[in-house]
Formats: C-alpha cells, sequence, structure tokens
C-alpha cells in the first residue's frame, strides 16, 4: 500500500508558526481582560478568546496538526464545562498551570536569548495572579489598595510590550521545546506560594499584601539556601552531587557493585568465570529475573531468561538481560552502563590471557632458540651416521636397524629443515599403519600399557603426529600416578578405510574444568613442566586434517581421541 503525501499546511497554519510572538501577545492580552472583567458574559467571552490563542500556542503538539473529529468535540467539551462552571479558584487554578507550561519554556537547557521572551511572559502571569487574581477572584471580601488594582488593571498590561521586540528564535524544524519536568516543578511552586500567601494573612490580620510580601521574601531567602547547598564552594559535593548519585544508582548502591565487580577482577584471573560471577551479581538486582550472555569463551545463562528482554553488546560480548518490567529510559541507561562496565572488564580479562599465553610461549621460544646450535649439531651428525648405514638385508635385530635407519634418516631431514626454517611448515612423513602400530606395540611391551588395535586394510598415517599425541597423553597419565594414583592405561587404535582413530584412555581422576577449558587453545600451567605438549599436537593434527578431543572425562574413565573421518575428508 502507497504510503500518501505529507499535506502541505495551509496559509493559515504558516502564519501561526511564524507569527508565534503575536500569538502568545494576544493570549495574555485576552487573558488579562477576562480577569477584569466583571463576572458574566463579557468575562466568559475574553476566557472563550483567551482558549483559543492558547490552542493555537500550545508548545506539545506542531500547530498546524490537523485534529479530527474527535479530538474536536472533546476540546469544545472541555472549554464549555469550563466555562459554564466558571469560578474564582478555577481561574486561579488555571494561572498556576499556565504558569508552570510558560516555565517549561523558560527553564530549559538554551541559550538566554532564547529564554527571554518566555521570561517577560512568566513574569507577567505571575504578577497578574498575585497582585490581581488572588484578591480579585479568590479573596472576594479582601480589597487591594486603589492605587494596586489601578495599576494592576491598567498599567500592568504595558509589561508585555516587550514580547512585540524581543527576539523568538525557535527551532522551526524540530518543534517547540518543552520541558515537562521544570513544569511540574514550577506548578508546584506557585502553589506553595499561594497557599503560603493565604496561610500568612493569618498571622496579619488579614493583611493580603503584607502575606505575599512575607510569603515572597521567605520563598526568596529558602530558595537562596537551597541554591547554596545545592552546589557549594569549598569542597563540599553540595546536594545536586547525591541527587545525581541517586539518579545514577536508581535506588541502588551503585559503589558497592562496582567494588565487588573490582574486586571479582582483582582475584579471578580466567575470563569466563569472572563473567559468570559478575553476571550472577547484575542477577542480584530486584528487578532482574535472568538472562544469557553469548562470547568467545562460549554461552550461558543466569537466573530465570523470562520477561522483557533487553540486548546489549561491547566488544565480542553479547548479554540479554530479563526484567519483570519494560525498562524505563532512566532505568535502560542504568543497565547499559552496567552491562557495558562487565564487558570492558571481560574484554580486559581476555586480554590479559593472551597476553600471557604470548609470553609463555615466547618463553617456550627462547628457551628452544637457545638448544637449537646443540640439536642442530647432533641432528647433523647422527644425518651422517644414518645416511652411510649399509644396505644389505639381515636378520634379526641388524635386520630390524636397517630398515628403521631411512625412515629415521627421512625424520631428521625434515627436523634439520624445521631447524633452518621453523616459520615454514614442514609435511609429516607417511607410515603404513600397521608399520606404526607394530612399532608401537614393540616399543611399550615391557610397560604396564594396554594396547588394543584393529586395523583393515592398508593406508598410511601421519607417525610423528600420531607419536607425539601418545607420548603427551601417556605423559598425562604418568603425572597421576606420581601422585600416588594407580592407574591404568589404554591405547586404542582402529583403522580402516573410512574411518581412523587412536584413543589413550586411563582409569585415573578427571581433569578439572579449569584445565580442560584451555586444554588445546593454548598451554596448560603445570608443575611438572611447560604444559605445551597438547596445544602443539592439536596445531599440528589440524594441519594434517586430524581432530583432537578430550572424549571422556570423569573420574575413572578419561579418554583423549586422535581422529579423522577419511570419506569427509575426501569428499570436502
Amino acid at each position: 500500500m502507497p504510503i500518501p503525501a505529507p499535506v502541505a499546511p495551509s496559509p493559515l497554519a504558516r502564519l501561526i508558526v511564524f507569527g508565534r510572538r503575536w500569538v502568545v501577545l494576544a493570549m495574555l492580552l485576552a487573558l488579562h481582560m477576562a480577569l477584569i472583567s466583571e463576572p458574566g458574559a463579557f468575562q466568559r467571552l475574553w476566557l472563550l478568546v483567551h482558549f483559543g490563542f492558547f490552542l493555537l500556542w500550545q508548545p506539545f503538539f506542531a500547530a498546524e496538526r490537523e485534529l479530527d473529529v474527535f479530538s474536536v468535540a472533546l476540546l469544545l467539551g472541555v472549554v464549555v464545562a469550563t466555562l459554564y462552571f466558571l469560578s474564582g479558584w478555577m481561574m486561579v487554578a488555571w494561572l498556576l498551570v499556565l504558569i508552570g507550561i510558560l516555565g517549561g519554556r523558560v527553564f530549559t537547557v538554551q541559550a538566554a536569548r532564547r529564554s527571554r521572551f518566555y521570561l517577560v511572559a512568566f513574569s507577567y502571569v505571575l504578577t497578574v495572579l498575585l497582585m490581581w487574581a488572588i484578591p480579585a477572584l479568590l479573596l472576594g471580601e479582601q480589597e487591594l489598595p486603589e492605587r494596586a488594582a489601578l495599576f494592576a488593571q491598567r498599567f500592568l498590561p504595558l509589561v508585555l510590550l516587550p514580547l512585540a521586540f524581543l527576539p523568538l528564535l525557535e527551532e522551526r524544524d524540530a518543534g517547540q521545546v518543552f520541558d515537562f519536568f521544570y513544569a511540574v516543578l514550577v506548578f508546584q511552586l506557585g502553589v506553595v506560594l499561594v497557599l503560603g500567601s493565604i496561610v500568612m494573612m493569618r498571622f496579619t490580620d488579614e493583611d493580603y499584601v503584607m502575606a505575599v510580601s512575607l510569603t515572597v521574601l521567605a520563598f526568596g531567602l529558602a530558595l537562596f539556601a537551597f541554591a547554596v547547598l545545592w552546589n557549594p564552594m569549598r569542597g563540599f559535593g553540595g546536594l545536586g552531587t547525591y541527587f545525581s548519585s541517586y539518579l545514577m544508582s536508581v535506588g541502588m548502591p551503585f559503589e558497592l557493585w562496582m567494588r565487588r565487580i573490582a574486586e571479582l577482577s582483582e582475584t579471578q584471573a580466567d575470563p569466563r568465570i569472572f563473567l559468570e560471577q559478575s553476571l550472577d551479581e547484575v542477577a542480584s538486582l530486584p528487578w532482574m529475573r535472568g538472562g544469557q550472555w553469548h562470547s568467545p569463551d562460549g554461552e550461558g545463562r543466569f537466573g530465570k531468561p523470562s520477561g522483557h528482554a533487553t540486548r546489549f553488546q561491547y566488544h565480542q560480548l553479547v548479554v540479554t538481560f530479563h526484567t519483570e518490567v519494560q525498562l524505563s529510559p532512566a532505568l535502560f541507561l542504568h543497565m547499559r552502563l552496567l552491562a557495558q562496565v562487565v564487558g570492558e572488564f571481560y574484554e580486559g580479562k581476555r586480554r590479559e590471557s593472551a597476553l600471557r599465553q604470548h609470553s609463555y610461549l615466547q618463553a617456550v621460544h627462547e628457551t628452544g632458540a637457545r638448544l637449537t646450535h646443540d640439536v642442530k649439531n647432533l641432528l647433523q651428525s647422527l644425518y651422517t651416521l644414518t645416511s652411510v648405514a649399509p644396505k644389505e638385508s639381515a636378520d634379526g635385530y641388524a635386520g630390524l636397524l636397517q630398515r628403521q635407519l631411512p625412515q629415521l634418516t627421512q625424520r631428521l631431514h625434515a627436523t634439520l629443515e624445521k631447524l633452518r626454517s621453523p616459520e615454514v611448515g614442514t609435511v609429516d612423513i607417511p607410515v603404513r599403519a600397521h608399520v606404526w602400530w607394530r612399532e608401537t606395540q614393540r616399543r611399550f611391551a615391557g610397560e604396564d600399557v594396554k594396547l588394543e588395535g584393529d586395523i583393515q586394510g592398508e593406508g598410511d598415517i601421519p607417525a610423528a603426529l600420531f607419536d607425539n599425541f601418545v607420548e603427551n597423553t601417556l605423559d598425562n597419565a604418568r603425572a597421576k600416578e606420581q601422585r600416588g594414583a594407580s592407574t591404568l592405561v589404554t591405547v586404542r587404535f582402529a583403522f580402516d578405510a573410512q574411518h581412523v582413530e587412536l584413543s589413550v584412555e586411563d582409569d585415573g581422576a578427571a581433569l578439572p574444568e579449569s584445565v580442560t577449558r584451555c586444554l588445546f587453545a593454548g598451554p596448560v600451567e603445570r608443575s611438572t613442566g611447560m604444559g605445551i605438549g597438547l596445544f602443539h599436537v592439536a596445531r599440528f593434527a589440524a594441519q594434517a586434517g586430524y581432530n583432537v578431543a578430550l572424549a571422556a572425562n570423569r573420574d575413572g574413565e578419561v579418554r583423549f581421541t586422535l581422529s579423522r573421518d577419511v570419506s569427509a575428508a575426501r569428499n570436502g
């Protein structure tokens, strides 16, 4: 369905928008005539004119908007009912409402030139309220001094003359600026001023002028004292600081929550655990039900994820909060601040972990670099010996040595190439599956290791990768034996045309969660060594197309697997 084009404003609407100053001036003059007129038809007529100009000026909606039939009927009904039941207290109440509306225009955060026009109008309405409306309409028996009454009736409208000359700078495209908070505050102050003047008359022998003077003086002194306490000097923060702190905390001790988050950041180095505990602190807020989060470390939930959902994202952390009620604008900003604090701390923890891992790898690299030259000399000597070995066939140990020497020569050659150019990746030496398994059985024949093999068909495997996997996983199992726990280690090797899997299983204690979380993603801190073996095995396995995983991790069954789906690799 096509969107209808916007209707151009009529010439009268454009005249009202660009001649707003004259609308305000006519509205206040009509109000003045209604206030000084005798109760009756003329007073109601002037009030009707005043309400008409007010509807043209009102700062809530654009003046050029067209009203529907229902809105027009509702407005007419309200105006007719007001004029029919018109009384003195109703006119005083309307003046207080008008003071609040003008105060919402005067006390906005604008340039001073934009407030002068409405400041004059605000001053006039407040003056006519105190000098004429209250004593003449609300206190009918109270007589004003003749000079004060003459001034209010004839000369007070002259205060409005500056409205014809003062600049009225409006934001025509953005609409009129109106601050509802200041409007309500000014309205309440006006009510206090009116009621205070009436109460003060009991202590001034019904002298209204003296009562108003004392009330305004006391009111001014109270506002002055409040202003001094709001923003004092000499290092004291003042009431404004505490009020702003309350608005920012939304009734919650924000400093205590930040202190708990700071303590967690100091005591918890793991990013994921820090994130979980921080969000548990957020879940303790009274309006929170729960939520979920997603990050590079995984995903999780806290509380009961039900209710109104609000999503925040900072860096690579996505958090969704579920609250009992729809978040108000202030509460939304508060929750966004909480999510940002958690996100920044979490990102800092991830960077610390990455830096710590980089430093760990750099230490390993520097340690190996110091030994590279000596290792290279030893390997060159071994390479020279194996390259000149006799090629005649023989039986027994000599025959086994002659069969293994060519493969050992190739592995030494590949190792030398890695030492010469460590940044260049090399291809592992392929070995027949049954040959590698037979040599593995021979190697562990005298040890307490249970070997189970199921080889069907012929095929090659990367021998160095498989050897490294077995050695590192066996090293983990033997570390448990060193701590006094007797373990049974089982090595299983299954090979066929579709699938290759090598697993090492022990019946010792399960690995802790802090270790399994970063087992193949980085070095694992160990007291017996660098803890970097499985990390490199996982990298080499990925280069060769294999997958390393912790298939089982519970007490009595800890199993590592090195596997590859041959058919899927061929199709890929």
